[in-house]
């Protein structure tokens, strides 16, 4: 898939110093109830040949939120699919890379804010 850092952490930084640690909380908390969703329709979509646009939507959805807080490497994996939506390649095997990103992005982004 690709080799960017999980969490970019300079990124992060800069969120922090806008918004403070304390307000990136709740934001963490609707970024990771908002990846679950939009996970959950990027997985059920890559099997369904009618479901192609709805995946290439969640992606393109994932992909701005991820990288606002620096999730990079979930940003990406969700670029990917979102492309390969576009373009009719296959989209199972990178659903489940981006569920395996969305998942270690959550549990990084919590651990890093010490939540």
């Amino acid at each position: 898939m690709n080799a960017a850092p999980l969490i970019d952490e300079a990124v992060l930084g800069d969120v922090i110093e806008h918004i403070g640690r304390d307000a990136l909380r709740p934001v963490v908390e609707l970024f990771a109830a908002e990846t679950e969703t939009l996970t959950g329709r990027i997985v059920a979509g890559a099997t369904d040949p009618a479901g192609r646009d709805d995946v290439r939507r969640a992606a393109h959805s994932l992909k701005s939120s991820a990288g606002q807080l620096g999730a990079t490497a979930l940003s990406e994996a969700a670029a990917e699919i979102e492309r390969a939506a576009e373009s009719g390649a296959p989209l199972a095997g990178l659903a489940a890379a981006v569920a395996r990103y969305a998942a270690a992005t959550t549990t990084a982004l919590t651990g890093l804010l010490g939540g």
